[in-house]
């Protein structure tokens, strides 16, 4: 059993204007403020997905670049192991 202000079931509940109009009125601008705080930090966060973008890129290249010094020395015979007490051919 509900317990709770009696009213006639067939009756509608109605809303005041008056009441409800300033309430709504602050709802919806406490929501419009959060979402200008909501779309300022994903444009923030935006720039910095960007700048790490091209970070990534750029030493993306460096490593390319370094891997490809790597193979060429590999295959011009530079790269020789070292046995035993072997001096390199620097000293």
């Amino acid at each position: 059993m509900r317990v709770g202000p009696h009213r006639n079931p067939g009756q509608k509940k109605t809303l005041d204007p008056r009441v409800k109009i300033p309430q709504m009125t602050g709802m919806t601008q406490a929501l419009e403020e959060q979402i200008a705080h909501l779309t300022h930090t994903v444009e923030d966060l935006s720039d910095v997905v960007a700048k790490q973008d091209a970070e990534l890129r750029r030493l993306a290249g460096i490593v390319d670049l370094l891997a490809q010094r790597a193979r060429d020395r590999e295959a011009d015979g530079g790269g020789g192991v070292i046995f035993g007490d072997e001096r390199p051919p620097h000293y």
